[in-house]
């Protein structure tokens, strides 16, 4: 699965729940992914990530080949809420079922870091 495809795919699943993907792009090992929220407030909206992090597992059960991920949240402005990441190990440790889903979560949640 190429970036035009996952962010086909990203695209289409996120929209609905106010995220916006605005940038996607691979390079030197890792994956990039930029979006609007139109969550109110501030911050990185943790369950936003949660969804990002979801469609990121789908992807790869469908073929995608995990990379380490770095989210970059901005609001409908386009001002900075915020970034997460998530590494290639954590995502292959879960598919293998060495990391639980609530391990997972934890640890990418731990990473955000907002503006």
């Amino acid at each position: 699965m190429d970036d035009a495809d996952l962010r086909e795919r990203l695209e289409a699943r996120l929209m609905s729940h106010g995220v916006y993907v605005t940038e996607l792009d691979s390079e030197e090992g890792r994956l990039r992914i930029a979006y609007e929220t139109a969550s109110p407030g501030t911050g990185v909206p943790q369950q936003e990530v949660g969804r990002v992090l979801n469609r990121l597992l789908e992807a790869q059960s469908d073929g995608w080949e995990p990379t380490d991920v770095r989210g970059v949240v901005t609001d409908l402005d386009g001002d900075d809420r915020g970034t997460w990441r998530a590494d290639r190990e954590w995502l292959v440790g879960h598919a293998s079922g060495d990391l639980s889903d609530v391990d997972l979560s934890q640890r990418v949640v731990d990473t955000i870091e907002e503006e």
